[in-house]
């Protein structure tokens, strides 16, 4: 670890927001900033420097890891090869991979030029659409009441996900091209109504079976109390990513630790621990019940949707990467 601190103490220190472009500005937020037009691996060992990415980068960072180690202890217990069942988990899994790479990628790298800036949060938000489009494929296939299967929502589920999942990726683009900062709030209508609707028809089983148990008086099992903690944990991203506390009262005081982006992710990582605790109860408790009963889940409801939805964003990254490009070669650079 020596030689790594020490080549890392030789990297270009970090700067204030005045001597970066104002693409690279974020509220409330003074110093700590990497400068632009170094080498890659740069980018990558500043994950040991004190920088106000640096928590951003590690927090997702640290959900793949502990993902990965879930993903584990489900391949031993699940035949995730050979039992067809095993598919829609497994298109589960794929997205939750590429929701974190795609996010620590963007933190960690975005920094390295203003086109980069763009194309590298347009992936992040091809990673949101497809957590969401993976999430949409485990509650429809594990954690659904009886009721609803074989019902129009229940077929056209992944089809409409898949849709909003490319939805997600071209709205939050267009919110990051469209805008300069500073950014107005109607950039974050822009990203919460796309992500909203999504999460919306994902959380459309998990609030029947709440109302179920509450006005039916339908059994609360230990799957439901997991679904329950991430709607909370989910409510509360919400929450630290659109009001800017506490750094909003305390300008500067947050540029490396507590800033509601860090908060954000946490939570974010908790609802994805919490959602993953929760199909394993509804698997474990369900699968002789009724999901050995459901029809067998198909390649291209499954993991065929989850490709299909990722070749799909890579057309709209493309596509607005050019525009990106084009932007910045007609706009003057601007600094504040």
């Amino acid at each position: 670890m020596m030689p790594i601190m020490k080549f890392v103490d030789s990297l270009t220190p970090t700067t204030t927001k005045q001597e970066v472009p104002i693409l690279f500005h974020e509220p409330h937020v003074e110093t700590g900033f990497r400068k632009i037009h170094q080498p890659w691996y740069y980018y990558l060992f500043s994950l040991f420097q004190r920088h106000n990415e640096c928590m951003n980068a590690w927090t997702h960072l640290i959900a793949l890891l502990f993902c990965l180690g879930k993903f584990k202890s489900f391949s031993e217990e699940f035949d995730l090869i050979n039992d067809p069942y095993m598919l829609p988990l497994v298109a589960g899994i794929m997205t939750t991979v590429m929701l974190y790479l795609c996010s620590f990628s963007a933190h960690c790298f975005h920094n390295q030029s203003e086109l980069m800036h763009y194309t590298w949060f347009m992936i992040d938000y091809a990673g949101i659409g497809m957590y969401g489009l993976g999430c949409t494929i485990l509650h429809y296939s594990y954690s659904l009441d009886q009721s609803l299967i074989g019902g129009i929502l229940h077929d056209i589920a992944v089809p409409v996900a898949v849709c909003l999942a490319v939805t997600v990726c071209v709205c939050c683009s267009v919110s990051k091209v469209m805008y300069k900062r500073p950014y107005p709030f109607t950039r974050k209508i822009w990203q919460l109504s796309s992500v909203g609707g999504i999460y919306f028809l994902l959380i459309i089983p998990i609030l029947q079976r709440i109302y179920l148990s509450i006005h039916d008086g339908e059994k609360w099992d230990s799957g439901l109390s997991h679904h329950t903690q991430q709607i909370l944990w989910f409510l509360s991203a919400g929450f630290f990513f659109g009001s800017d506390i506490p750094q909003r009262f305390f300008p500067g005081k947050f540029d490396f630790v507590g800033h509601s982006h860090q908060i954000f992710h946490v939570c974010i990582m908790m609802t994805t621990f919490k959602k993953l605790d929760a199909v394993y109860e509804d698997i474990r408790q369900n699968r002789e019940k009724y999901l050995m009963q459901l029809p067998m889940p198909s390649f291209m409801g499954t993991i065929g949707a989850v490709l299909l939805a990722t070749l799909m964003n890579i057309i709209v990254v493309s596509i607005f990467h050019q525009l990106a490009k084009s932007k910045l070669l007609i706009e003057p650079k601007k600094k504040e």
